[in-house]
């Protein structure tokens, strides 16, 4: 036996179950990225099943106690009752004991034991995946350290351990004696990775987060529009910074072959490309289903076998990829599945989806990271004629999404994710936050002897109130300190002890009702004080703000030093932090998660409403004149001299004024940070604005920043939306720079002048594509169903140009965006042409100027109203003057 000890990343989880002599067993399978590079697969052994019982109620010891329980012990998938252990829970402190079961699968199917047991008890802890049982109860993250005894290696593992092995547990002289000694073991047999070895769950350990030089396969399929199927394929392999690129054509069987062989030799931990989820993965499985043969396994697995399983009849489902249900997310059993086209809409929010968009968007200077000019539409004849050409778009198209994931940093980010939240990379590229905040909130839970409820499954209640908006004035204000509350929900949970295990309840818990000390909030739900009893989400959130800080911390170290690696690592660690604790609201203040009461959303917002309003209250009795406020954020009007200009000016008097101007904001700003800081609501002076302009509506304002950096910051106008044209969203960033320079005038001018350009059909007819989501589902045959989104599907503008994609033989995906041109306003519906000439190459440019003149007229007047411009004064191109214009 050698053993040996990895460091490794954890990308996913699975389990296998079996019935031996001794009793039921389940095996967890864990695939990971060794930080040396290569590829591991643990087989973790000794970790056991089980959920937690106690009586319902309040606490009470029923008399036929011993009959109830040897009741449980005989149900049907009970293996195990242990002793009873006192937990807190909603109805008192009082015994809980654990169940263990027979496998994972039997809590809730095959002999339902949660269902059955839910008949007499009150049923906790059951709703846990099982692979998150393991994290949690070794208090692990995805990063790892494991002494484990070496199964079976291949040549790729470092070479001190292939040395150190025998013969019968390496290479291919191994592979028959480990496949039987994996199987013994509880696995699956030799799977298709680097490293195979197995541990007791007890020698699975946490260790320090590294950057996992994980491998990467970018795919992309070109297909037939006639006959949809596929003509040709291309992948990318990258591990670093090295790639390879492969080329495939020939018969549907050889491509579909050839990539099922590539991901087995190359076992990337993550796939990627361009909307692989919803076109060409789906496209690969149709065309095996098509293709294999139904009465040979194996003859599917050739084709489409990408699960990191042994290709084994056993294995059979668990080696095709497949879609889980009711997601959008597809599930390749030991991989990631991380779309490009997913991750640059959430994070870019482009207005138009397509990878040339996409594309031009991050790179506009960049020929190089572009993409082809093949006319997607005409696949068919472009392959007939030009394939050489088609071929090399196909593989452009599989760089491309390796470069988006890179450019906005996704893998890493994902990964400091998975960190922070301590889950398997999986979960923190699919999962959703309440599973993210699961994993740190139940392992404290378990840790203090609270009993983890299970997730609710009511409806939605009522909305809670939000945060506080102050009224805004017309026009433009001068000089302006924004102050906001750092960490704002997170503060007042902490400062307040806001917690499901903290809310006192006279009702359910008469014996935790205090005389005095709890915190009160001005929702009138009482807290317990700290002394107490410490919350679970307090002592979570302190923790968090810690990490956040430290990592911060080291960026400033490393950036100092000139450490490039330490910087973007601990970069992407603080934003993971900051990007879970603002998760923390959102899940508390939801009927839905575990962890959660009405009064716990109720009571932050109304602390915050307090506490935000008690700031604008003093500062009015000061004289100092409050602008706006929202949520968490106070505009303040600084004292600064009437005389100051508005826009930077370069020398001079001016200049001079300017300078004085800034440095009197900046102490005005962090004199009031300083003095209403206190506990639970700490100040910053976040921003410094020469200008601030509203047209009088709330959570609707602009304003140019001057400190810390100088820029334009714009919230709630048609510039911030996805679905406004191009030409409306340039025009009222140009409207909003003028006004804030103090040159009111200029910009109705330039309104004006931009809507005669409209009349007149002088503007690029792509700046004036509108785009919008359009839902729908795929049906048993690859059509799209509308009508399951939309009562009159046929009447929307989005499934309108959906279809005309569809009819031109362009993809569509439910729920990507789709562009149009509004060619004839007059009728109903009005008239519209689906954008395709980012993709066909075919000029399009009819469109309706009455249309677009109308929408800028509307959204520019509503600016210029501040001015005494309508919108319908800026189509005519003058004012009509009335009695009380003089």
């Amino acid at each position: 036996m050698v053993l040996t000890t990895v460091q490794s990343c954890v990308v996913q989880g699975s389990y296998m179950g079996r019935d031996t002599d001794s009793g039921p067993e389940t095996v967890i399978e864990l695939w990971c990225r060794a930080r040396e590079g290569h590829s591991v697969l643990l087989l973790v052994t000794g970790v056991r099943p089980w959920l937690e019982i106690s009586v319902p109620g309040r606490p009470k010891t029923p008399p036929n106690l011993d009959d109830l329980l040897d009741q449980v012990r005989a149900t049907k998938g009970v293996t195990k009752i242990h002793e009873s252990v006192d937990k807190w829970s909603e109805m008192g402190v009082k015994p809980h004991w654990r169940v263990e079961v027979s496998q994972p699968w039997a809590v809730s199917t095959g002999p339902k034991v949660r269902e059955q047991l839910e008949r007499d008890w009150t049923v906790t802890s059951a709703d846990i995946p099982f692979i998150n049982r393991l994290f949690m109860d070794n208090d692990i993250g995805p990063h790892i350290s494991t002494e484990a005894e070496v199964l079976w290696a291949s040549s790729d593992v470092p070479d001190t351990l292939f040395e150190e092995l025998p013969e019968s547990n390496k290479g291919d002289s191994g592979r028959l004696q480990a496949a039987d000694k994996i199987r013994e073991i509880g696995g699956s047999g030799l799977y298709p990775v680097d490293l195979i070895a197995t541990c007791d769950f007890t020698k699975v350990v946490r260790c320090e987060p590294f950057p996992t030089p994980f491998v990467l396969m970018s795919f992309d399929l070109e297909t037939s529009i006639v006959e949809e199927t596929i003509l040709c394929a291309a992948a990318v392999i990258q591990q670093g910074d090295k790639r390879q690129t492969h080329q495939y054509q020939g018969t549907e069987k050889e491509i579909l072959a050839g990539l099922s062989k590539l991901v087995r030799d190359f076992d990337p931990d993550i796939i990627t490309g361009y909307n692989i989820d919803n076109f060409d993965l789906p496209r690969l499985q149709t065309r095996m289903k098509s293709l294999a043969n139904k009465k040979d396994f194996s003859s599917g697995a050739d084709l489409f076998g990408w699960g990191r399983v042994p290709i084994i009849e056993s294995e059979a489902k668990r080696l095709i990829p497949g879609r889980d249900s009711n997601r959008r997310t597809w599930r390749i059993h030991g991989r990631c599945v991380l779309d490009a086209w997913w991750q640059a809409r959430t994070v870019l929010r482009p207005k138009r989806e397509t990878l040339k968009y996409v594309c031009r968007l991050l790179w506009p200077e960049n020929e190089e990271l572009q993409k082809m000019d093949v006319d997607a539409s005409q696949m068919d004849k472009e392959w007939a004629e030009r394939p050489d050409v088609v071929m090399e778009y196909c593989v452009q198209d599989t760089i491309l999404p390796l470069e988006i994931l890179k450019e906005i940093s996704a893998v890493k980010r994902k990964e400091a994710l998975a960190s922070v939240a301590a889950v398997p990379l999986e979960v923190a590229i699919s999962g959703t936050t309440s599973q993210w905040i699961d994993s740190l909130v139940i392992r404290i839970a378990d840790r203090e002897n609270i009993a983890v409820p299970r997730t609710n499954r009511g409806g939605r209640g009522e909305q809670i109130v939000g945060g506080y908006v102050h009224e805004v004035e017309a026009g433009v204000s001068r000089w302006i300190a924004v102050l906001d509350f750092k960490s704002m929900y997170p503060s007042i949970m902490i400062s307040n002890n806001i917690c499901y295990t903290t809310r006192i309840d006279k009702n359910t818990r008469p014996d935790e009702v205090p005389e005095s000390g709890f915190h009160e909030s001005p929702h009138g739900a009482k807290f317990l004080p700290v002394e107490t009893r410490r919350g679970l989400i307090p002592r979570l959130l302190e923790d968090l703000m810690q990490l956040r800080t430290d990592h911060k911390s080291a960026l400033k170290t490393a950036q100092e030093s000139g450490d490039k690696v330490a910087e973007q690592f601990n970069d992407e660690m603080q934003y993971a932090v900051k990007i879970l604790m603002n998760s923390f609201y959102g899940v508390f203040a939801s009927k839905f998660y575990r962890f959660t009461h009405e009064d716990l959303g109720s009571s932050i917002t109304a602390w915050a409403r307090s506490n935000i309003k008690d700031i604008i209250n003093q500062l009015d009795e000061e004289g100092n004149h409050v602008v706006y406020s929202d949520t968490d954020s106070v505009f303040v009007e600084a004292p600064v001299r009437e005389d100051a200009p508005l826009k930077e000016p370069a020398e001079g008097e001016d200049r001079t004024a300017w300078d004085e101007a800034s440095n009197e904001l900046v102490k005005f700003g962090d004199e009031l940070a300083d003095r209403f800081t206190k506990e639970g609501a700490e100040l910053e002076f976040e921003t410094g604005l020469s200008s601030f302009f509203s047209h009088g509506a709330k959570k609707r304002y602009v304003g140019q920043v001057i400190w810390p950096e100088p820029k334009l910051l714009i919230r709630g106008y048609e510039v911030r939306r996805t679905d406004s044209f191009t030409l409306l969203t340039d025009a009222m960033t140009e409207l909003f720079e003028m006004i804030l320079d103090g040159e009111s005038d200029a910009a109705v001018n330039m309104c004006i002048s931009l809507i005669k350009k409209v009349k007149d059909g002088s503007v690029a007819p792509r700046d004036l594509v509108i785009s919008k989501s359009c839902k729908g589902k795929v049906g048993a045959g690859g059509g799209i169903d509308f009508s399951s989104a939309y009562v009159n599907p046929d009447r929307m503008v989005q499934v309108r140009a959906a279809k005309q994609r569809i009819t031109a033989g362009l993809n569509f995906t439910p729920g990507m965006k789709v562009g149009w041109l509004v060619t004839d306003f007059s009728k109903s519906p009005m008239q519209v042409a689906a954008w395709l000439e980012d993709e066909t190459g075919v000029k399009q440019t009819e469109y309706d100027p009455d249309f677009y003149v109308k929408r800028l007229a509307t959204a520019l007047g509503r600016i210029t109203e501040a001015f005494g411009w309508s919108g319908e004064d800026l189509i005519k191109g003058n004012r009509q003057a009335n009695l009380f214009s003089f």
